[in-house]
């Protein structure tokens, strides 16, 4: 429940985000973004239904957004914005990539409508029509994608799961037009898998967004071999080993935890960002009887689901989570993984990271 209120609130912004982390934080082209560069433009060419002989177009921006605050030194996400200018029209078209990867594109109508070269008549069939090009440009089967698209209502939020693929309906309004997105994930064991592709339309059928990551991630080790239950349990016990230092060198420890508000949830990421490998783990929160110094409520444990081994601890705090380096602590050899129920989860976290490093570098150079 609480990773969805989190994905309404999020929503709104979605776009703006996009569009305010390419503008603000500008890079030099590299050799490397040439080539990113290329599938840009080879991808708006083929798979944009806008007429691109109608306007001039221009980079705007490209950025590479590497280390903090990504959450891994290794981490790169590569973002190229182009303008496109006309007589009556303006917009942005947004790339993102990661590993050499597309891994989303967006269109914004700055001003008056985006110069289409195909119209539909609604959101359903300008999806169908994107999946059954995009699975021949991309050389990737998409044909059990397309076929969940049969005899379904876009005018309601809805889900589907057919196998180990869900598919997820939702009408949002942003930027006084009315959107769906359908969102197609893995489910494996109950875990939900952030592989797979996300479409946005608005109800004219006009293109918004997309994302894949089904060549960016693989599948590690999906067995589930640990409840919730246990897990729990491992949460407990193991808590004893479990301290951090106070700046002041002080160490706290022995923790009380209210047992009557634990919570447990089942969430599959990377343990980092140097294979992609995807696997689930308990994410198990236990709040304290009262506060610990540093303001911590309730500390996190994340243990994977196939062995109920601890991957880390963390603070939870009224400033938000932290992971201290920490003493005596178990099997504290990773950091926490990134959990993403959606294929959008995975853009959004993106974009809000591209915003705040180019506030970072804006107020440096204004120094």
């Amino acid at each position: 429940m609480m990773k969805k209120q989190l994905i309404k609130i999020i929503a709104p912004l979605f776009a703006l985000l996009i569009i305010t982390s390419l503008i603000v934080f500008p890079a030099p082209v590299t050799a490397k973004a040439t080539t990113d560069q290329e599938k840009a433009t080879d991808f708006m060419k083929k798979m944009l239904p806008v007429d691109l002989s109608k306007y001039t177009i221009n980079i705007r921006s490209d950025s590479t957004l590497e280390g903090f605050p990504l959450g891994d030194s290794n981490r790169k996400i590569h973002n190229i914005l182009y303008e496109l200018t006309s007589e009556n029209s303006k917009v942005h078209i947004g790339f993102a990539f990661e590993k050499g990867v597309m891994t989303s594109c967006f269109l914004s109508e700055l001003e008056g409508q985006a110069i289409t070269n195909k119209q539909y008549t609604n959101a359903l069939d300008a999806a169908r029509d994107f999946l059954e090009r995009y699975q021949v440009y991309a050389n990737m089967d998409s044909s059990n994608l397309i076929a969940m698209l049969n005899n379904v209502d876009v005018t309601k939020d809805s889900t589907i799961i057919i196998g180990n693929t869900k598919l997820d309906i939702k009408s949002t309004y942003i930027g006084e037009k009315d959107q769906t997105s359908f969102i197609w994930s893995h489910v494996i064991n109950g875990a939900d898998y952030p592989i797979g592709v996300g479409l946005t339309f608005d109800k004219d059928g006009t293109f918004m967004d997309m994302g894949d990551s089904r060549t960016l991630y693989t599948l590690g080790d999906t067995s589930i071999n640990v409840s919730l239950e246990q897990a729990i349990d491992i949460a407990i016990e193991h808590l004893q080993s479990y301290s951090y230092e106070m700046p002041d060198g002080s160490i706290v420890k022995d923790f009380k935890v209210n047992k009557n508000t634990v919570m447990a949830e089942l969430v599959v990421g990377p343990v980092d960002f140097v294979d992609y490998v995807l696997r689930p783990y308990w994410d198990v929160r236990l709040y304290l009887d009262e506060p610990a110094p540093g303001s911590v409520f309730g500390i996190t444990v994340f243990i994977w689901a196939n062995t109920g081994e601890i991957i880390s601890y963390g603070n939870m705090a009224s400033g938000g989570i932290n992971y201290p380096n920490n003493t005596n602590h178990a099997n504290n050899t990773a950091t926490p993984p990134n959990s993403n129920t959606l294929i959008v989860g995975i853009v959004i976290v993106a974009v809000i990271a591209v915003v705040t490093a180019g506030i970072l570098v804006t107020k440096k150079k204004q120094k």
